[in-house]
């Protein structure tokens, strides 16, 4: 289990967030930003622990992407794991629970 989250803030994501999951607050693979590339803009985005939704969830979270991104249910489904689900840092804020274990 994850020691960190991010709490979804902006408005649109924040909606999105709430039909996929339920919440707008989800687990992320590490504290550390990834630089990633959104239509040639360098962005920093955290990852989705896509081990820690459920199979409602990814379920819901394969029809999101397969709709919002104009893509096949099927090639969203293999390929979910191998390219993750960012989650920009400019559209959340940053939760670690247990600092003491990261940080002493």
């Amino acid at each position: 289990m994850t020691d960190f989250e991010v709490a979804i803030y902006d408005k649109e994501r924040k909606k999105d967030f709430m039909k996929v999951f339920g919440t707008n607050i989800v687990k992320v693979q590490s504290p550390i930003p990834t630089k990633i590339m959104i239509s040639g803009e360098e962005k920093l985005a955290y990852f989705l622990d896509l081990k820690s939704i459920t199979e409602d969830q990814r379920e819901r979270l394969i029809e999101h992407i397969s709709e919002r991104f104009n893509q096949p249910l099927e090639f969203v489904k293999e390929k979910l794991e191998s390219m993750g689900v960012p989650i920009l840092k400019d559209h959340c804020g940053l939760i670690i629970h247990n600092p003491q274990r990261w940080f002493s």
